[in-house]
């Protein structure tokens, strides 16, 4: 079994480090993960990289390129990658907010959506999807 390798993006710089970490550490695979803090610098990367990436670990609301607009230039290159949302709306006080960021997030089909703060087997979950990739 290969190494998996994962990009993820966050526009909170310290968010996106911190997600590549956890899967370093705590992966049952040999992971090598990019974290990006602009979706627009992980496209381009992507584009040159795109066989060789397994997974893309995506924030959903980041300035410049929102999540589902990455999600569906990366879907236009490589329709079969691992995709995983994260997204703190998703516990917005406001139920329109929630409601309506949930049904965009859902249209997209991701493999899995993370809110945040993330829940504790997320890393097992990951995992799982990156059985199939």
């Amino acid at each position: 079994m290969g190494s998996k390798r994962i990009y993820t993006v966050d526009d909170y710089p310290l968010a996106a480090y911190t997600v590549k970490r956890t899967i370093e550490k705590l992966s049952h695979h040999q992971c090598i993960v990019s974290d990006f803090e602009s979706p627009i610098i992980l496209m381009k990367n992507f584009e040159k990289e795109f066989q060789n990436i397994d997974m893309i670990i995506t924030d959903y609301e980041m300035p410049n390129l929102r999540g589902n607009e990455l999600i569906k230039q990366v879907r236009s290159i490589k329709p079969n990658i691992k995709i995983i949302i994260i997204s703190a709306w998703l516990d917005s006080n406001k139920a329109s907010d929630k409601d309506s960021i949930k049904q965009e997030v859902k249209e997209l089909t991701p493999d899995l959506i993370l809110s945040k703060p993330f829940p504790t087997n997320w890393v097992e979950q990951l995992d799982k999807i990156l059985e199939n990739a």
